[in-house]
C-alpha cells in the first residue's frame, strides 16, 4: 500500500467515524426516532454506504455494468427515506432544507451517471454541474452557521466531506497509488 493510499484510507475511516458520531447526535437530538431529519440521516447513511461499496469496486475509467440486487434494494430504501424527508421540508416550507435536500439528490444522480458513464465524468458540463451542486450544499451550511444552527452546520459539513471521499473514490486525487 502506497503512502498516499494509506493516508487516504486513514482519512476516510476518520471521516466515516465522525459521520457515525454525527448521526448518533442527530438521533439523540431528534424529538423522536421518526422525526423526518432522523429518517433523512438514516437514508443518507444507506446511500453513502452503497456508494462506498460500489465505488470501491471501480477500476479507473471502467463503467459499472450492473448493481447487485442487495445494493439496489438498500439504495432505493435510502432514497425513500431522503424523499420522505424532502416532502416534509416542502410541507413546512423550509427553503434551506429544500435546497439542500434537492442538491444532495441531484449530486447522487450525478454520481450514478459517473459510475455507469465514466467517459463524460470529467466533461465541463458535468464538472460545472457537480461544483454548482456542492456550492449549494456549502451555502446551505453557511446559512445554518449564520443562524446559529450548529448541529445542522456540522451535519452539512461532515456530509460534504463524506461525499468528497466518494468523489475521490471515483476520480482519484492524482496521488500515486490512489487513482484506480
Amino acid at each position: 500500500m502506497t503512502r498516499s493510499l494509506h493516508w487516504f484510507q486513514a482519512f476516510k475511516a476518520l471521516v466515516y467515524v465522525a459521520l457515525l458520531a454525527n448521526v448518533g447526535v442527530f438521533m439523540w437530538a431528534a424529538d423522536d426516532w421518526l422525526a423526518p431529519k432522523a429518517i433523512d440521516q438514516i437514508g443518507w447513511v444507506i446511500i453513502l454506504g452503497v456508494f462506498e461499496w460500489e465505488t470501491g469496486r471501480l477500476a479507473e475509467g471502467v463503467a459499472l455494468t450492473r448493481i447487485s440486487p442487495g445494493a439496489l434494494a438498500a439504495e432505493l430504501a435510502g432514497y425513500a427515506c431522503a424523499l420522505f424527508a424532502l416532502a416534509h421540508y416542502v410541507s413546512i416550507r423550509d427553503p434551506v432544507e429544500i435546497a439542500n435536500a434537492t442538491a444532495w439528490l441531484a449530486i447522487s444522480v450525478l454520481i450514478w451517471v459517473d459510475l455507469f458513464r465514466p467517459d463524460g465524468a470529467r466533461s465541463f458540463g458535468r464538472s460545472a454541474l457537480r461544483w454548482t451542486l456542492y456550492l449549494v450544499t456549502f451555502l446551505c451550511a453557511l446559512l445554518w452557521w449564520r443562524d446559529g444552527a450548529w448541529l445542522d452546520f456540522f451535519d452539512a459539513a461532515i456530509w460534504i466531506v463524506c461525499f468528497f471521499v466518494i468523489e475521490i473514490n471515483i476520480f482519484g486525487l492524482n496521488l500515486p497509488g490512489l487513482r484506480r
